[in-house]
């Protein structure tokens, strides 16, 4: 579903109430994009991997990073969270590939097991000389969805999964409702009561699915191994 499909079925359903409601497209795109990115940022903290992403960058001679140089193309500039980092090329590095990198504070860097780097307003940097001769890490994040910013982002497909894309037509719903002219404070009270108890269902839907998404992951750790048969 594209962000213009959503405004057309939020209007959609304006239709069966008596009232004025907002037309104009960046707005609406504006605050389709606002709820996804809630939405994605919620689930992003209940289990990175389920709008999960990896990005890879180059480090510079000093063993830097900035990540917003990698935001254009990965969207890493609107992560929920940053999960790990860790060794992609190690060039001529003591670290193999895939090993993990441990964030330190820059007031303990001794905190941590090697190899170490802190990071700063999104700007990693190696703890000499642990990423000595590394040329590139990896950065494993839960990926928020960019904002619209032009009309003609209405033919863009949305990045939720399809399956839960509902609930940016009731929240937009919503919103057309609230602004909505020649609906009486009882009307809109009586439309936005029916629209958040449809809602609330479809958000436990979306919970429900992350969560079982997350305990699906841990579940590998926390069973024990199947038994051996002949």
């Amino acid at each position: 579903m594209t962000y213009e499909e959503v405004v057309e079925n939020a209007l959609a359903r304006t239709l069966d109430f008596d009232g004025q409601f907002p037309s104009s497209r960046l707005p609406m795109y504006r605050r389709v994009g606002k709820r996804q990115q809630q939405l994605m940022s919620m689930a992003s903290k209940v289990s990175p991997d389920y709008h999960g992403a990896c990005a890879t960058g180059v480090l510079d001679a000093n063993g830097c990073l900035d990540l917003r140089d990698l935001a254009t193309a990965t969207n890493l500039d609107q992560a929920g969270v940053i999960q790990r980092f860790e060794v992609n090329d190690p060039g001529t590095g003591i670290y193999p590939t895939g090993t993990k990198i441990h964030l330190v504070s820059i007031d303990d860097v001794k905190a941590g097991i090697a190899p170490r780097a802190t990071m700063r307003d999104r700007f990693i940097k190696g703890i000499e000389p642990d990423l000595d001769g590394v040329v590139s890490i990896d950065v494993w994040y839960g990926r928020i969805a960019d904002m619209p910013l032009a009309a003609e982002d209405g033919t863009t497909d949305l990045e939720m999964h399809e399956t839960h894309q509902e609930l940016l037509i009731i929240d937009l719903t919503k919103d057309l409702v609230r602004k909505a002219l020649e609906l009486s404070p009882e009307a809109k009270g009586a439309i936005l009561a029916i629209l958040e108890t449809e809602e609330q269902a479809a958000l436990a839907d979306y919970t429900n699915d992350v969560a079982a998404f997350a305990s699906a992951q841990e579940k590998r750790f926390s069973e024990p191994p199947p038994t051996a048969t002949r």
